[in-house]
């Protein structure tokens, strides 16, 4: 135990010696910075440092990383509770009760109490990690493949907890989360599948581009013609601020507590990460609310505070399987671990013996990195609570072009042009529909992860190295994902309110029929596409397909099916938006990504500027401006993007 206190002494040390101090809190601004902007994330801006501090002194690389760590975790969700549009995977369950409170004119309370929550997540996590470091190293060794699809199962079944409105909507789109997530190769045999010949889909369909379209892009689409984000405060909601939402913490302690605990527990098993701990959070705090539990979707502000502290713990107990064993439970692990290679230290013995003292500093980083991060939030909350009246119609074209030019920046595949913008579509397509986002969310990220798991378990047991009977942690999952499940379909629930239109409307079934044809043709190619298709992926597609004819068959059972909507399904001013996502992948493409950003703009501000000549000054300086920053991502930055088809075309020769 002395030699735990002496290793405490030397991180303690090395963390607030000068100029060390200000390497985590340098790290933690630029982390915040960068989460706040949709789509980019912690991952890649760890790409970036990891070239960066190549020639640093290694404590000086803990402190940063550790500090870039616990940054990312909060401004995520910010953008998720003021914008609808999570920053992060982890963060998109804190848009189901955080939007709808900052909709409701309470978003400072919901970033006060995110802020928090979080807060106290991050020092149990910490402490948690703390007391097990000499001792973890057994019980990690007893996490496998099983625990980690017992625990994807539990996360799955959160979906029970979300669903709001017609449950055979929930189950099409999380049967259509599970099916696109399949998208790649086989985890088997490493056999492509659902890949159609591109390469640049060889690694499945990845999530920061699925967040891009269906939250970030999806969403633009929605803000021309409007005015501002929310309406005006309502009557009674005077009393928003952040003090609400600080002693709203403190009224649901006991559920920070219980979200703490889910969260460091899931964040130590490897390739696991905080979307799990965020869901399984969320779900056990609306199965464990006292009183109403209609609120929850809604509004309610303990849908963001368990969520926040699971999520935060998570990022103490995910650097245990990392210092442990080198195994990464999250893409900020995998970084994690490069630098920890490229500086000469070996995760295992070494970080829990003789580097002891460096371990530690990388934890006190990720503390006061996640401290930091929550008293500037806090601070911060009066702030971004005003961006909720920004004229939205303003930044939406620079939110789109952000967005569309992130897309081709994370990977350098135009192949993630056309993702994104199909998962736009569809997510714009639910958002109109009224069929919900989460269980998609939930299914496409854990998808993986179940798929791979059962593979490697169904492995292991034909060959006489697993005995299922034989894993006391699975078979607790297994019990607390059935108790759960049981918990949630017998408890009494409050009537809710009417869904905006009844099950059984024609726009529903003409969706349901569009996508069924979809899942249709996959299915056709899972049944005869040999053993890259396992029997999982086809009894995953025909299930979804039997929902989809099911929702398309269904009878109303409320309303009139020929009762029209209320509003066109795509209002005019959102036509315009529509077709230019839709050609913008074709038209880089043709024209190459300067060319097909500065088109964008132009023909965006072209209505705008109709009739006026002095007008066109300001769309023609916008373009010129996007497609200059364009030209320098095509050209000067690592980019890897093909020639555009209009510089391959003959020319004439005399």
């Amino acid at each position: 135990m002395s030699d735990v206190f002496a290793a405490l002494g030397i991180g303690l040390h090395t963390l607030f010696s000068w100029p060390n101090i200000l390497i985590p809190m340098l790290g933690t601004v630029l982390a915040m910075v960068v989460s706040f902007l949709p789509g980019i994330g912690a991952a890649s801006l760890a790409a970036v440092m990891v070239v960066v501090t190549l020639g640093w002194a290694p404590e000086q690389v803990l402190l940063l990383f550790g500090a870039l760590t616990g940054g990312a975790t909060f401004m995520g969700s910010v953008t998720a509770i003021l914008f609808g549009i999570p920053g992060n995977a982890a963060s998109s369950v804190t848009l189901i009760d955080g939007y709808p409170m900052a909709q409701a004119g309470r978003a400072r309370s919901a970033l006060a109490a995110a802020a928090t929550a979080s807060a106290l997540g991050s020092i149990f996590g910490v402490l948690v990690l703390i007391a097990l470091l000499p001792v973890i190293r057994p019980v990690l060794l007893q996490i496998g493949p099983l625990e980690r699809a017992a625990l994807a199962i539990w996360g799955l079944a959160t979906i029970i907890s979300v669903i709001k409105g017609s449950a055979l909507r929930a189950l099409a789109v999380s049967g259509l989360g599970l099916v696109l997530a399949m998208a790649g190769s086989d985890p088997a045999t490493s056999q492509p599948r659902w890949n159609f010949g591109q390469i640049a889909l060889s690694e499945g369909l990845r999530p920061e581009v699925m967040l891009l379209g269906l939250f970030t892009l999806s969403e633009v689409l929605s803000w021309r013609g409007r005015q501002g984000l929310r309406p005006a405060l309502r009557a009674g909601q005077s009393g928003d601020s952040a003090a609400a939402g600080v002693l709203a913490v403190w009224r649901h302690r006991a559920l920070v507590l219980r979200a703490g605990v889910i969260g460091t527990v899931i964040g130590m098993i490897p390739g696991v990460g905080g979307t799990v701990a965020g869901f399984v959070a969320y779900g056990q705090t609306v199965q464990t609310a006292r009183g109403d539990r209609s609120g929850f979707g809604k509004g309610d502000v303990r849908g963001v505070i368990g969520p926040e502290a699971a999520v935060d713990a998570k990022d103490g107990g995910s650097l245990l399987p990392v210092l442990a064993l080198g195994l990464p439970g999250s893409e900020g692990g995998v970084f994690l671990l490069t630098v920890l290679a490229i500086h000469g230290f070996v995760p295992g013995a070494a970080m829990l013996g003789p580097d002891l003292g460096l371990s530690f500093t990388l934890i006190l980083a990720l503390l006061i990195s996640n401290l930091l991060t929550s008293v500037l939030g806090l601070a911060l909350v009066p702030a971004l609570a005003r961006l909720t009246r920004l004229p939205i119609e303003r930044i939406a074209l620079p939110v789109l072009v952000v967005g569309l030019v992130t897309v081709v920046q994370l990977n350098g595949f135009i192949a993630d042009l056309y993702v994104a913008v199909g998962f736009a579509m569809l997510g714009y397509l639910f958002r109109r529909l009224d069929w919900p986002r989460v269980p998609f969310v939930i299914a496409f990220v854990l998808g993986p992860s179940l798929e791979t798991n059962l593979t490697l378990v169904d492995q292991l047991h034909a060959v006489g190295r697993l005995e299922l009977g034989a894993r006391p942690l699975a078979l607790a999952i297994f019990g607390l994902t059935l108790v759960s499940l049981v918990w949630m379909l017998l408890s009494a629930r409050t009537p809710q309110a009417a869904p905006r239109r009844a099950p059984g409307h024609p726009a529903d079934r003409a969706a349901a029929v569009v996508l069924g044809l979809g899942v249709a043709v996959l299915a056709l190619v899972a049944m005869t596409g040999g053993i890259a298709y396992s029997g999982y992926a086809r009894a995953i597609c025909l299930a979804t397909l039997a929902v989809l004819v099911a929702v398309a068959l269904i009878r109303p059972l409320i309303a009139d099916p020929a009762e029209p909507l209320v509003e066109p399904l795509v209002p005019r001013a959102h036509r315009l938006p529509l077709a230019l996502l839709a050609a913008f992948p074709v038209a880089t493409v043709c024209i190459g990504l300067p060319g097909a950003t500065g088109l964008l703009v132009l023909l965006w501000l072209a209505p705008w500027a109709r009739g006026r000549r002095d007008r066109l000054i300001a769309p023609v300086l916008a373009t010129l401006a996007c497609a200059a920053v364009a030209l320098y991502l095509d050209r000067v930055a690592v980019l890897d993007l093909p020639t555009p088809l209009v510089f391959a075309l003959p020319v004439g020769t005399r």
